[in-house]
């Protein structure tokens, strides 16, 4: 017999959503969609290369090959997330390679005076790097692509100009030769940072007024200013936060490599950061930031680069075959967001 017409609600099933089992309401699993697939792609092609490398790559199961890709996504992350940050404000920041060579020329030159002045001195340089930026967008309103452009070119020649184009090597002992080596439990300390810098990063955006106007910008600049929100403000923070995360990055790179080297630290870095933010689902739009998606974004480009050289790949073919990859990735993730 067939509940009536005008029965209460819970005494049919007018939907799979509204079904109850015993008095409890359940809801129907929801199939996978093709946005779903999309939105996971990062995760999936990351799952995916690792399970190939792990079956066919010659040597990628030797744990000093996890330790040292991590001690190469560690500086990569930080300049990632700043970077995503910055296009989640529908800008762009493409001097962060270029802060990272002018962080390992100050250390260079300032190692002698002491390991952790010159690490605070990187830092601070990176900081007013990205605070410059910041203020070249925010007040004088010149494009962000324009603005990062000209400091990558800018910050790049000072970088070589410190060091006369050389190569200055470092201590072999010390708080740098601690941040370039150091690996509890076999975990790359750099990277332990870098996560819980990720960690930080997030919780700004998502729980912090400046974050958030951070978004706000990114989805209407406009909006934003007739809300009132700080927009001149915000952006100078933005820029000025992927500066700091640069600096650091530097101090990453260049202790890793035991020297400091405007010619090598950095090159192409910003490239790598824009990719990784966009694969891990920052949209190009503006108006959201994929903190988590950003982080495995630049392990699956690093494990990547890994599977080419690990399999004898012509490094001019990689190049090649990266490029398409990226483009593969981007188009999946093209409707993600």
């Amino acid at each position: 017999m067939t509940a009536p017409i005008d029965a209460p609600v819970d005494a049919r099933i007018d939907s799979p959503v509204d079904a109850r089992i015993d008095g409890r309401a359940t809801r129907t699993p929801r199939s996978i969609t093709r946005d779903d697939l999309r939105a996971w792609s990062v995760y999936i092609a990351f799952a995916a290369l690792l399970a190939f490398d792990l079956a066919v790559t010659p040597g990628f199961r030797n744990p000093a090959v996890a330790r040292s890709l991590l001690f190469e996504a560690a500086p990569l992350i930080l300049i990632a997330l700043g970077q995503s940050l910055a296009i989640g404000t529908r800008g762009i920041d493409l001097s962060v390679g270029s802060v990272m060579a002018l962080s390992s020329s100050v250390i260079g030159l300032a190692v002698g005076a002491g390991q952790g002045l010159s690490i605070g001195l990187a830092i601070g340089a990176g900081l007013l790097c990205g605070i410059l930026n910041g203020l070249l967008i925010a007040l004088l309103r010149i494009a962000p692509l324009i603005s990062s452009l000209a400091l990558l070119v800018a910050a790049r020649g000072l970088a070589q100009a410190l060091l006369g184009g050389a190569r200055v090597d470092l201590p072999f002992d010390g708080p740098l030769a601690a941040i370039g080596q150091l690996a509890p439990f076999g975990v790359p300390a750099v990277a332990i940072a870098a996560l819980v810098v990720a960690g930080l990063f997030a919780f700004v955006v998502r729980r912090t007024l400046p974050g958030r106007y951070a978004l706000f910008v990114g989805a209407s600049r406009t909006a934003s200013v007739l809300a009132g929100h700080p927009v001149r403000a915000t952006l100078a923070f933005v820029y000025g936060l992927s500066g700091l995360l640069a600096g650091v990055a530097g101090v990453f790179a260049t202790a890793r490599l035991g020297a400091a080297d405007a010619n090598y630290i950095g090159v192409q870095f910003e490239l790598d950061a824009i990719a990784a933010a966009v694969i891990g689902g920052t949209p190009l739009s503006g108006g959201k930031v994929s903190t988590l998606g950003t982080v495995f974004g630049v392990l699956l480009l690093v494990v990547l680069d890994a599977s080419f050289i690990m399999n004898n790949v012509n490094a001019n073919y990689a190049q090649i075959l990266k490029a398409a990859f990226i483009v593969g990735a981007l188009y999946l993730r093209r409707s993600a967001a």
